[in-house]
């Protein structure tokens, strides 16, 4: 039996200093270093198959400004897989004055090469002066079929099919667990790693419906670790051979699940998990 530890979140917390006087927001003046930022480090581009799609982005900002404030947007090449033409980012984000957070578009066209296994477009916002840019995000560039939002939502029991490399499944024997759908194709659900293993962190663990493919996001973070190494379990996208779970448009009473164990062979060898889904 391999060892477990529990990966504990630490939470800090920033005491706010104030006084009995009324005090005025923080205004930005261009002289301050305002830290400007993506809302996530991860977003999805669902483009529609044989058709397009968008994603609106939201850019923060730690000040406000009594006048607009406009900041470029780049492609950052290095490390982006997602092909010429299936992609249009807009160049550039304002956030109006007197506001945290602005927004703007990515479209998506869907053309040939672009399917179900997400490819990566890198993002960031290009540095300039009075302010400190936060770090690139990365859009998954995908392909979706439309499915009806009701759809694979509500109460789900699961039947492990192929347990993970420790020998137990993933999420527990005959684990129950709420499927919600947070945007588009995307369906989310609550649950600890390794419940035979030990009391864990819930989770919230994320797929989307692709074109008759079950997709599971890359490098979900399980908060748990060996002690052997410093890197937590992570699951992510079923290898290939494998092949990604799937499912019925048209009837959403089950579908099957599949996803790598330990993606990063923290705790040994990776191992390709499938879970029967059932609607209850």
């Amino acid at each position: 039996m391999k060892k477990i530890k529990y990966i504990s979140l630490a939470l800090a917390f920033i005491a706010a200093l104030s006084s009995c006087d009324e005090t005025e927001p923080i205004i930005y003046n261009g002289g301050g270093d305002a830290l400007i930022t993506f809302s996530q480090s991860q977003y999805n581009l669902e483009i529609v198959i044989d058709d397009v799609g968008d994603l609106e982005v939201p850019v923060n900002a730690s000040t406000l400004s009594s006048e607009d404030r406009t900041f470029n947007i780049e492609v950052v090449m290095d490390g982006t897989t997602a092909l010429d033409g299936s992609y249009s980012v807009a160049s550039s984000v304002t956030i109006p004055a007197n506001q945290y957070q602005g927004t703007f578009t990515i479209n998506g066209t869907d053309i040939a090469g672009v399917d179900t296994n997400p490819l990566d477009l890198v993002i960031g916002i290009t540095d300039g002066d009075g302010y400190v840019t936060g770090s690139n995000s990365i859009v998954k560039v995908l392909q979706i079929c439309p499915v009806d939002e009701t759809f694979f939502t509500g109460d789900y029991q699961m039947l492990h099919l192929v347990f993970n490399g420790f020998g137990v499944p993933t999420f527990g024997s005959g684990k129950m667990v709420e499927l919600e759908r947070p945007a588009g194709n995307t369906r989310t659900f609550d649950a600890p790693y390794g419940p035979d293993l030990g009391t864990f962190s819930t989770v919230t663990w994320e797929f989307n419906l692709s074109c008759n493919e079950i997709v599971w996001s890359a490098s979900q973070d399980a908060l748990v670790g060996c002690a052997a190494t410093a890197a937590n379990i992570e699951l992510s996208t079923a290898d290939p051979a494998f092949g990604n779970g799937t499912y019925d448009p048209l009837n959403d009473a089950t579908f099957t699940m599949n996803f790598v164990d330990d993606d990063v062979d923290d705790c040994g060898a990776r191992t390709n998990v499938s879970i029967l889904m059932t609607k209850i």
